[in-house]
């Protein structure tokens, strides 16, 4: 009912299933089931964990009966995954091109629209701005650090470097280098 009387008609009509314990129904009954979820348009995603090896085969009847192109089974094996591992990489959340909805696809290692800090600057626009603000003032720390360096080096070097004109400069003088220059004039 919260399906057919939504607001925004414009919308998919879709239902997110998570199962965790073991189905006690019938795959004849699930099948009736997604026959009629298929009639009135009804897109159902599974998500099978927990049970999975009870649970399968009933749930991949339910997913063939449905339609298997706007409806998707993921099934995660009991293990060391993640289950929003599996489903940021699994069907589920992808848009019908394929890409993943807005706000996630840097988290999945694709690109928010420039955006580098593995969020959707629209959804959260103050923590967008100071993520900016606070990588603005991190580069500029570093490059006055740069410059602060660059200046030290460039100090150091200019300490060595009047030593090694003044010995020129001596060795102008014995050689008749400060003569020669009165005379050019």
């Amino acid at each position: 009912m919260a399906l057919k009387h939504r607001q925004n008609k414009l919308q998919k009509q879709r239902i997110i299933v998570f199962v965790a314990s073991p189905i006690e129904d019938t795959s004849q009954n699930l099948v009736r089931l997604a026959k009629k979820m298929k009639k009135n348009n009804i897109s159902v995603d599974i998500i099978n964990f927990g049970e999975e090896s009870h649970n399968t085969s009933k749930l991949e009847a339910f997913i063939e009966a449905i339609g298997q192109e706007t409806s998707h089974l993921v099934t995660i094996p009991p293990g060391s995954y993640l289950l929003s591992d599996m489903l940021l990489s699994g069907p589920i959340l992808m848009g019908e091109d394929g890409a993943p909805p807005p706000g996630l696809s840097a988290g999945m290692g694709g690109d928010t629209s420039g955006f580098e800090f593995g969020i959707d600057p629209s959804l959260d626009p103050e923590l967008a701005l100071a993520l900016r603000m606070s990588l603005e003032e991190e580069t500029a720390r570093q490059q006055a650090e740069a410059q602060r360096a660059a200046r030290e080096a460039e100090g150091s070097n200019l300490a060595t470097v009047p030593e090694e004109s003044e010995k020129k400069d001596g060795e102008g003088e014995g050689e008749g280098g400060t003569d020669n220059m009165e005379i050019d004039r």
